[in-house]
């Protein structure tokens, strides 16, 4: 998944270092609000890639003394860095060209050259951004297939934050391209700046939403989010099919990054197992379940007789 997730940012990274520069031109001669608005969206894109690969790398990192169950979660939080960045960069100045555009009502008098270039840029993004959509899309049906999951569900419920950024800024990036051309557009049409300040607005607020859905995805996974009910359901089966398992009271899994999961519980045992055969069956128990669930890294389980569990439930239910 990391490799796939790497390859992903790359391509987003290439195609927004390509067009941010050409945006920024555009917009400059051309004196379009919306290109500016596209322009700034694009730089801040960029930014995210290089926050993404700094997560992706850094989550690589192995465990040690100060954090056992390893970094996973830089990944997390350098998503949820590129979730304010797109908010701060990119759709508060979107917002601020919009507003300026509106206020100034400034009207340009562009030649052929500036409109075809402008335009030219435009196509020229939107054949990029497809490109950087295209492999995201296809990575993550591809984790959708592995998943056994809907390719909806898979972009709701993964935990592979840096690959469902890129979805979602791409996303944005061409429903931006759309409106910064139409709103171009429709000012050289009617004569009015009013259309492109509008367009650029309306970018804002794309691209503030698309914020706002990656910055809470963030926040479920580094408040501690539990794995995904599939799996605790395959987990849970897996320990009691053992015969000398009686019940598992208690089970807590947590998302510890994109592709590991830290599980703790409590397994009832029948009586009669000598102190060696409950070690051998941890080891076996372990084994199942990375079989079963391979994205579970650490377990650590509290052995119970199952006279012992039933007395602690019913402590704990008064």
């Amino acid at each position: 998944m990391a490799e796939e997730s790497k390859t992903t940012v790359l391509a987003a990274l290439t195609a927004n270092a390509a067009i941010a520069a050409g945006k920024l031109v555009a917009g400059l001669l051309s004196g379009s609000s919306a290109l500016l608005a596209e322009a700034g969206h694009s730089f801040a894109d960029t930014a995210n890639q290089v926050f993404l690969l700094i997560g992706i790398n850094l989550s690589d990192t192995m465990p040690d003394e100060t954090h056992p169950h390893g970094y996973g979660k830089e990944s997390f939080f350098w998503s949820f860095m590129a979730a304010i960045f797109i908010f701060v960069a990119g759709a508060t100045f979107s917002f601020f060209e919009g507003a300026r555009t509106l206020i100034q009502d400034v009207n340009h008098h562009r030649t052929v050259f500036e409109l075809a270039l402008a335009f030219g840029v435009l196509a020229m993004a939107f054949v990029f951004e497809s490109t950087s959509f295209s492999i995201a899309i296809r990575n993550l049906r591809r984790g959708a297939r592995n998943r056994g999951w809907s390719f909806w569900r898979f972009v709701r419920e993964s935990p592979d934050l840096s690959v469902k950024t890129v979805f979602w800024e791409d996303g944005a990036a061409l429903s931006g391209l759309i409106i910064a051309a139409a709103g171009l557009a429709l000012s050289e049409a009617t004569g009015s700046e009013m259309w492109d300040g509008v367009a650029s607005l309306l970018i804002g607020v794309i691209l503030a939403c698309a914020a706002v859905i990656l910055g809470l995805n963030a926040r479920h996974l580094l408040l501690g989010a539990a794995a995904a009910p599939d799996t605790r359901h395959a987990i849970r089966t897996t320990v009691l099919a053992f015969p000398e398992v009686t019940g598992l009271p208690r089970m807590l899994t947590m998302q510890i990054g994109p592709s590991s999961i830290l599980v703790t519980g409590e397994i009832a045992l029948r009586h009669g197992l000598t102190i060696e055969q409950a070690e051998d069956l941890i080891v076996r128990i372990d084994a199942a379940v990375a079989e079963a669930a391979p994205e579970v890294r650490d377990t650590f389980w509290e052995l119970r007789h199952e006279a012992d569990a039933r007395a602690a439930r019913h402590h704990a239910n008064g």
